[in-house]
């Protein structure tokens, strides 16, 4: 679960980082998307969890290349006792 957190930092910052880039707000991403502000707000709370879909909507909305968003762009820190990581 972890990875799974950890994955959903990265894009919210990413997703975070762009609609500062944009000068967006949640109201102006909201009408991008065709969904309503307050979807818009609890996903960026990290109160919802998110399909792979809807992650793609949010990077159309936001004109960025969807797939470098799941390749993960920080390394972790070592830990001797974690599971080796697994390519997919």
């Amino acid at each position: 679960m972890k990875e799974i957190d950890r994955a959903a930092s990265i894009f919210l910052r990413a997703v975070l980082r762009r609609m500062k880039d944009l000068g967006l707000n949640q109201t102006s991403l909201a009408a991008r998307m065709n969904a309503s502000r307050p979807y818009v707000t609890k996903v960026l709370n990290g109160d919802v969890s998110i399909t792979l879909r809807t992650a793609s909507r949010f990077a159309k909305a936001l004109q960025m290349d969807f797939l470098p968003l799941l390749t993960p762009q920080e390394k972790a820190p070592a830990n001797p006792e974690a599971p080796a990581p697994v390519d997919l």
